[in-house]
C-alpha cells in the first residue's frame, strides 16, 4: 500500500503544471497555445520572462525531488524503486492529468530526480546540458558524448567516494532507465535526427 501511495502521489505532484499556472496568472494566456506551445520552463522564459522561467524550472525540479523524499521518509530506500517513483513524477510532468495528458519534455523534473539520487553529479548534468544546447542538442555524437562522460563520472564517484562504494552497477541501471524513458518520450526528435 505504501508503494501504491508513493507512485500515485508522484504522478499527481509531477502533473502540477507550473508553466501553465504561472503563465495564466501572470499574463492571462495559455502556455500551450503560445511560443513553442510547450508547457515548460524554456517557453515560459521566452514568453513571460527569464525570471519566471527560472522559477518554473525550480518548481519542475521540485516535482522530481519531493516524491522521492516523501517515499524515503515513508520507508522506501531501494534505488531502483525510488528511480521508478521518480520516473512516475516525470511521467506526470510529460502527461499531466491537468493538461489532458499533455505536458513538457521532463528535463527539469528528471534533473530533480538525479539531484536527489546523486547530488554530487548534478552540477555536471547542468554543465553537460548547457554544453549540448550550445553545440547541437540534436546531434547523436553530442548526446553519446554527454551520456558516456556522465557514466565515467559516475564510475569515478563510485570508486573514490565512500557514500557510493559498490553502488555503481545499481546507479548505472537507475540512470539507464531514466535515459531510456527520456528517449522514448522524445521519440519524435530521435526520428528527426535519424532522418538527417
Amino acid at each position: 500500500m505504501k508503494i501504491v501511495i508513493c507512485f500515485a502521489m508522484a504522478y499527481l505532484v509531477g502533473s502540477i503544471p507550473f508553466a501553465y499556472l504561472f503563465t495564466y496568472f501572470l499574463i492571462g494566456k495559455d502556455i500551450t497555445k503560445i511560443g513553442t506551445k510547450n508547457p515548460g520552463a524554456a517557453n515560459v522564459a521566452r514568453e513571460v520572462g527569464k525570471k519566471w522561467g527560472v522559477i518554473v524550472w525550480l518548481g519542475d525540479m521540485l516535482k522530481g525531488i519531493f516524491p522521492l523524499s516523501f517515499a524515503y521518509q515513508f520507508g522506501i530506500s531501494n534505488l531502483i524503486l525510488l528511480t521508478l517513483i521518480g520516473i512516475t513524477a516525470i511521467t506526470g510532468h510529460c502527461f499531466s492529468i491537468f493538461l489532458k495528458f499533455k505536458g513538457g519534455k521532463g528535463a527539469a523534473t528528471m534533473g530533480g530526480v538525479i539531484l536527489y539520487l546523486i547530488p554530487e553529479l548534478f552540477p555536471l548534468v547542468i554543465i553537460l546540458w548547457f554544453l549540448a544546447q550550445k553545440i547541437n542538442p540534436r546531434s547523436v555524437k553530442v548526446l553519446l558524448f554527454c551520456i558516456l562522460f556522465f557514466f565515467l563520472a559516475l564510475f569515478l564517484l563510485s570508486s573514490f567516494y565512500n557514500k557510493y562504494k559498490n553502488k555503481f552497477p545499481l546507479l548505472t541501471i537507475c540512470v539507464f532507465i531514466m535515459i531510456l524513458f527520456g528517449l522514448l518520450k522524445n521519440i519524435d526528435i530521435l526520428k528527426e535526427i535519424k532522418s538527417k
